[in-house]
């Protein structure tokens, strides 16, 4: 794996895994937690930086002490393999619980909630995989916090290997439908117990179950997320001119195939929900996911006569869609030159490997 990607995967901003102890709504995975768990953080880094000798047998006082520090920090979340493998997906990964009751599929959408449900049903078809990255976690925690962990070279490329097998593992399901069927099942099965201890507006059977369409949003995406490492954040996290100024770039110099470009921006107008963002990222990147993710906004979109944008089917308060210059912004992207005429005419949705 080079040397990009193990840098973005020690950005703490695309840390990611599991839903315990996370709030939906907040951008941050660890969330709160890390307010609390920053204080033994601050010590434990006092331990490892003091001065003397390091091994652990010549500070017999302070072993029991770190050990307790680590012990703590790396038990927020048990998952720690899925939050490895779920790293891949961050910078498009959606928390907003308002998503969750939409009705209909949106286009190229992966949301928190998805994961819970993907990764159960994939680890039980990879082997002795899963149970042999947790192992290796395990014995690591024991020498630095699960951050730190994480973000070794070692688990870089564990992370690589389980993209790899979770890509194989999909592939291998598409030509059996009764296979298919079975882990479709399961993977819902799993989702919907996470999703009974959230707050989801019009409760869990408001949550559309995943489909086939969605298990080719995933492997598009794992297959994809190299093309993301460049771009140093989350879609999400993103103001609407930064994602567009990232996309335009990432247009121009070529270094963010389309394909993950259309997937990073879609996940950004989600977040948004704004139809001039959509026309302005349709301007800039025409592809299929982006045309239908934009199609699909502006036709579950009102705007009254004070301009405000009702969009019923997400719920929660209206957006403002005309103060924040997106009617200049889109004639910008409209009549750019910079955009690669070969990404003009790309073809293509979302697929599997």
């Amino acid at each position: 794996m080079d040397m990009d990607l193990k840098g973005n995967l020690k950005n703490g901003d695309l840390d990611a895994g599991g839903l315990d102890g996370m709030d939906l709504n907040d951008t941050n995975p660890i969330g709160a937690s890390a307010g609390r768990y920053a204080a033994f953080r601050r010590l434990l880094s006092r331990f490892d930086h003091r001065p003397g000798p390091p091994q652990t047998a010549e500070r017999p006082a302070t072993a029991p002490v770190r050990a307790m520090l680590l012990g703590l920090l790396s038990s927020r979340r048990r998952a720690h393999t899925r939050r490895l493998w779920a790293r891949w997906l961050e910078p498009v990964m959606l928390r907003d619980p308002v998503l969750l009751s939409v009705a209909d599929p949106l286009p190229g959408c992966i949301r928190v909630i998805d994961t819970a449900g993907w990764w159960p049903a994939l680890s039980r078809r990879m082997d002795d995989l899963p149970a042999t990255v947790q192992t290796r976690l395990e014995n690591r925690l024991t020498d630095g916090a699960l951050d730190r962990v994480l973000a070794s070279p070692e688990m870089v490329d564990w992370a690589e290997i389980l993209r790899d097998r979770s890509l194989a593992v999909l592939d291998a399901l598409r030509p059996d439908p009764g296979a298919l069927a079975l882990f479709l099942e399961e993977a819902n099965t799993h989702r919907m117990r996470a999703a009974s201890t959230l707050a989801i507006p019009g409760g869990v059977a408001a949550l559309r179950p995943l489909d086939g369409t969605d298990m080719d949003t995933l492997a598009a995406a794992l297959r994809l997320s190299d093309g993301w490492r460049t771009l140093g954040g989350r879609a999400p996290d993103m103001e609407i001119d930064e994602l567009l100024a990232c996309v335009r770039g990432a247009m121009v110099n070529g270094s963010v195939p389309p394909e993950a470009m259309a997937l990073f921006a879609v996940a950004g107008l989600y977040t948004r929900r704004d139809p001039l963002l959509g026309a302005a990222l349709r301007a800039l990147l025409p592809l299929p996911l982006v045309d239908a993710a934009a199609a699909w906004l502006t036709a579950h979109t009102e705007e009254t006569e004070g301009g405000v944008i009702e969009m019923s089917p997400f719920g929660g308060g209206p957006a403002r869609g005309g103060d924040r210059g997106l009617g200049d912004l889109f004639e910008a992207a409209r009549r750019s030159e910079n955009v690669p005429s070969g990404v003009m005419g790309a073809a293509g949705g979302l697929g599997g490997r």
